[in-house]
């Protein structure tokens, strides 16, 4: 597998599962957060939840997406190395 790929495939994968743990978890550790802080610190809470609401939604797609890249790597990559050796000068 090209290093490229190699790299994708296993950035995705760890991204997919980085966003399966932060699904989980992230919800139960703001509650006890909120209730540990109290109400004084309900505006930062929020801002808390905002923030991880978009890491939780971007790290999924983010993984598959890296993933989808490599299978694209690894389709394309014969191709373009047969288009270089054909237009290379000394052949």
């Amino acid at each position: 597998m090209e290093s490229a790929a190699k790299k994708c495939v296993q950035w995705g994968i760890a991204l997919i599962i980085a966003g399966g743990i932060v699904l989980m978890l992230i919800p139960f550790l703001l509650g006890l957060l909120a209730e540990s802080a109290g109400a004084t610190a309900a505006i930062g809470v929020g801002l808390l939840d905002v923030i991880l609401n978009f890491v939780r939604w971007a790290l999924i797609p983010m993984g598959t997406t890296l993933i989808g890249a490599a299978v694209v790597i690894r389709v394309l990559a014969p191709a373009l190395e047969r288009s270089n050796a054909a237009h290379t000068p000394g052949n």
